[in-house]
């Protein structure tokens, strides 16, 4: 249980959801303000329900993530306490753009600097919005960006940063959920070492660290290879991926994710339910809500980008040396090089072969 072990759930904040023009908001006729409520009200609610419960906060747009947040729990203050700082300066260190955020190293170790950390999230968060409204002023005569999302890049930065804090959780036994007294028999070393490492224990316990991206974009293909290579990361590491898009469309990419690593994927009709659904569906863990009844939308968009001109194409050309995919014959893979010989030869691969 949450309660009692403790989780891990980074969540990866779309700031067109929060523009004034933000079409998301338009669509579910919801103001942006309502919306960033109704996540700070999630944020909060999720580290009172355990006090070992560890919450990363990343916001981004078209081509930035920062991490405004991270509260590493109970387990991290008595780790700090018992000399284990000097490891978590050295390696847990936050990326220098992240510095600028106000989070410093990256680690609020402290117990009582994550029991609510919505305040410090809203501050932070309307720091970054100021900045980024600074830099379209200083340049009045250039468009506003296309509201998009660097989700491959979000998607990259949550996933290393859940590998830091499992390689931590090996060096530090206080940080392992499943961390019992000493003389606890084999099955609790057995069971936080297989936590630590996102293995088959890990699978078998039903908990698993988490992604939670909170969407308002739409799928740009030119970011299909690297969202895809970022999804299969996380389905090796055992780690889910879920999604709330909020938008008039669905998000291929994240259904795709949602479905490939075990996650949920929720589409809320209404911009005003959006706390209803991150409260019944990801303030758990997966663990926990496995025993609760999730209404999934039925269906995934298995369209794939073709690599050559970024389209998204429901019959196309395979290499099948790469797995490349084209939406045009040719006589060689533009990926790996591989000349196409017999009955593709000049052609390329046939539909779907190589």
């Amino acid at each position: 249980m949450a309660d009692a072990d403790g989780d891990l759930l980074v969540l990866l904040l779309d700031l067109a959801l929060l523009r004034p023009d933000s079409a998301a908001a338009s669509a579910l006729d919801v103001a942006p303000a309502e919306i960033l409520t109704q996540i700070l009200a999630f944020v909060n609610a999720y580290t009172m329900l355990s006090s070992r419960n560890c919450l990363a906060v990343f916001a981004g747009g078209r081509n930035m993530c920062h991490l405004l947040h991270l509260g590493l729990g109970e387990g991290a203050a008595a780790a700090a306490g018992g000399g284990g700082g000097g490891a978590w300066g050295a390696n847990g260190g936050a990326h220098d753009e992240d510095e600028d955020m106000g989070v410093g190293g990256g680690l609020d170790g402290g117990h009582g600097a994550s029991v609510f950390p919505a305040a410090a999230v809203h501050g932070r968060l309307s720091e970054l919005i100021a900045r980024c409204s600074a830099a379209e002023r200083a340049d009045p005569g250039r468009p506003p960006p296309p509201a998009s999302f660097a989700l491959s890049g979000a998607l990259s930065r949550a996933l290393c940063l859940i590998h830091r804090l499992q390689t931590a959780r090996q060096h530090h036994p206080m940080l392992q959920p499943d961390s019992q007294p000493a003389g606890g028999g084999a099955a609790s070393a057995t069971s936080s070492s297989g936590r630590a490492g996102g293995g088959a224990s890990s699978a078998a316990g039903g908990r698993r660290d988490r992604v939670l991206v909170l969407y308002g974009s739409s799928d740009s293909p030119m970011q299909y290879i690297p969202v895809m290579n970022a999804i299969f990361s996380a389905q090796r590491a055992q780690v889910a991926l879920d999604a709330v898009v909020l938008g008039a469309e669905d998000s291929s990419f994240l259904q795709q994710a949602a479905h490939l690593s075990g996650g949920l994927y929720f589409r809320p009709t209404s911009g005003r339910g959006l706390l209803g659904v991150l409260l019944n569906n990801f303030v758990a863990d997966t663990g926990t809500r496995g025993q609760l009844d999730a209404a999934q939308a039925l269906g995934v968009d298995f369209r794939a980008s073709c690599f050559c001109h970024k389209f998204v194409i429901e019959t196309g050309y395979v290499c099948s040396v790469c797995l490349s995919i084209f939406c045009r014959p040719s006589a060689a893979c533009s990926t790996c090089g591989t000349e196409f010989g017999g009955a593709g030869a000049g052609t390329g691969a046939g539909p779907g072969g190589g």
